[in-house]
Formats: C-alpha cells, structure tokens, sequence
C-alpha cells in the first residue's frame, strides 16, 4: 500500500530550466515557425526564445521533413559500443531494432517478482466504483471502468528493481551509442497488456507528444523496451511503421486542457495523425510487429510511428518502457499546450533525476 499512498500525494517539482541554448544551438527550419518564450523571470532574454522546427497542433497535417540525425555523433562522447554496423544501420533505416534475450529470465526475477506485488497492491487498493487515470498526483491508469491496471508511470523512481534495470549497463550503453550523449529518463512506465481486456493504443509518435506537450526540442531522444514477457502480435505486441521517422507527423488538433486524463486512459485523439496521411504513410513503408522472448530489448525512436491493438487473446503482456533522452536535449516550454509542464511522472524536470546515468551492472 505504500505504493500506492505515494501514488495520491506526488508533488511534482519545481521548474528545471534548461542550460546551454544559445543562439547557435538552434536548428533553422524552412517550415513555419512560432517563437516560445520562457515565463520564468530569471531567463534572460537572450535565451528566452526557442524556434520551433517541428510546428504540430495548429492545423496542419501533412509531413514534415525530420531535420535531426537518427544516429547521433559527438565529438567529446566516444561512439563506440556493443551495437554492430549492421544493427545501427538496421536502427537508422527503420527506426528500431529488437535485441533478443539481452537479460536473462532469472536476471529478471526480481524485476518481475516486484512489478506483480506491485500491480496487486495497487489494484487491491483501488476504491470500489473509482476508475483511476493519470492526474498530476495519481502515477498509474487502469482499464475504462474496472480495476484492472494498465499503466504505472515513473516506476524507475520507485521501484528499486526498475531503478536498476534502467540504469544496467547493457541497456545504457547501447542507448548511448546511438544519442551520443549523457543521457536521463524523460519518462517510464510499466505498460500492462493484460489478457483479455486490453485495450490497445492508437497511432502516434512520442515526439509529437514530447515536442508539444512536455516542450522537448530535437529529436535526440529513443525508447528502451524491456520484454517482461513474451510478445507476440496474438497479445498485442507493438507496432510500427518502420521508416516513418524520417517524417514528422504533426496533429492537426489543438491540446485540450484535459488532455492529460484523456490520453492516458482512452484513446489517443490529440497527438493522433490524420488517418488519410497514416494510410499514405503505411502504404509507403508497410507495418511490423515488434514480437520477443523475455528479456529482449526493443529500441525505438522517438519519431516513429507506433500503437498497439488490443490483446484478445489469453496471454497476459507485460512491458517496461525507459524513454531516454540527452541531456543536451532538456525540456523547455512546451511548444503546443496550454500549461507550462506536466507533472514529473510525464515528463522530467527535476534536478535531481535529469542528470546523468552512471551505468551500472546491478540487477
């Protein structure tokens, strides 16, 4: 229960502002561009303006083109890493790769032994005839009126086991090698695909979400997925449009004040692409299914394409995601929303955890 209890009283932190954006940092855009400023009154004016090169939830809906590198270099960061050519070319092309069985079941035990006491405490602790979504103190959502969960947020900050998968050094050496760069949690959830009732999550790219509402500004920034059980297309493993993150697709519709409630319980609607440029898109580049055993690690973009459908099957599925973003690459101001933040669990501003990972070999 004491999960739980931390659950209700959350207070997100205060503002981190972000360091090191100056003029030259910039990326041009020859698509239209809208100024963000910063409302905080220590920000000096000279850094209080961002361009916007990834303009979204104004109207428009046809693609744009992506402006960042897929496989990032950095001079002062080595590049090297356990990632052969071959698969960092298979990232760069497709904007994923499925590594198979990195972490071995019994290396997994504790993670899996704590994500099941977890669930159960929380879903005990629920309130008859209460439907939990995600709100700036509640961290987990549940399936549409029942108890059955579907999502904890932030449980690299709580839970020790996911804390020391999510800084293992086989996962963050190999995110490191494609950003190039330290790099920090920006979010993290367990996703819960449970049997049965399931529902799935309809097309979209994290991007989209992050650069609008959270204010992350490149794309300098990818999904860890560790397979906590075997995924398949029966129990609604990911899917993807391989290559469409070579795109961005930005929503037509403007954020809703209540779009964090929204999104984490139903289906996505803002942030969503328009369905006549996703079929144009799946026509182009086709769909996969990103299936594996246990312990496989998935490792996606932040701009590419993906949802998932709903898991009729008898087969409970069980995902941890580490969405890892550069520390070059801090939020700002969100670019298309009407706050200034959302809480921490969403989206990381706090000092304390936006710092480098030091990797490690604990399990």
């Amino acid at each position: 229960m004491a999960f739980v209890r931390l659950c209700r009283t959350l207070k997100h932190s205060s503002r981190l502002l972000p360091q090191n954006v100056t003029p030259k940092n910039l990326l041009p855009c020859s698509a239209v561009m809208r100024l963000q400023h910063f409302r905080d009154a220590s920000l000096s004016s000279e850094y209080a303006v961002a361009e916007d090169s990834y303009p979204t939830r104004i109207g428009n809906s046809e693609p744009l083109p992506r402006f960042d590198p897929v496989i990032w270099t950095n001079k002062d960061i080595p590049t090297s890493g356990p990632l052969t050519t071959e698969q960092l070319n298979e990232y760069e092309q497709k904007g994923y790769l499925v590594i198979e069985k990195l972490f071995t079941e019994e290396e997994l035990e504790p993670v899996l032994t704590e994500v099941h006491r977890t669930m159960k405490e929380i879903e005990d602790g629920i309130p008859e005839g209460e439907d939990p979504t995600i709100t700036d103190t509640n961290f987990f959502s549940t399936e549409p009126s029942t108890k059955t969960l579907r999502s904890i947020f932030a449980p690299h900050q709580h839970m020790r086991s996911i804390m020391n998968l999510s800084r293992n050094k086989k996962l963050i050496s190999r995110v490191q090698q494609i950003l190039a760069d330290d790099v920090y949690i920006h979010q993290s959830r367990i996703n819960f695909h449970q049997a049965f009732i399931g529902t799935g999550h309809n097309w979209h790219n994290d991007f989209e979400i992050f650069h609008s509402e959270d204010g992350m500004p490149r794309m300098r920034a990818l999904s860890g997925v560790v397979m906590l059980s075997k995924n398949t297309a029966q129990n609604g493993s990911l899917m993807v449009v391989p290559g469409s993150h070579h795109e961005f697709v930005p929503s037509p519709q403007p954020t809703p004040p209540d779009q964090l409630g929204q999104s984490s319980k139903a289906k996505i609607v803002y942030g969503a692409p328009n369905e006549s440029v996703f079929t144009e898109l799946a026509d182009k580049y086709g769909i996969d299914y990103c299936t594996g055993d246990v312990g496989s690690l998935l490792l996606f973009d932040v701009n590419l394409l993906h949802g998932n459908h709903s898991n009729l099957s008898p087969w409970h599925r069980i995902n941890y995601f580490s969405v890892y973003n550069a520390l070059s690459n801090k939020l700002m101001k969100p670019y298309s929303a009407p706050w200034d933040m959302r809480p921490e669990h969403m989206g990381s501003r706090d000092p304390n955890w936006v710092k480098p990972i030091e990797p490690s070999d604990t399990l």
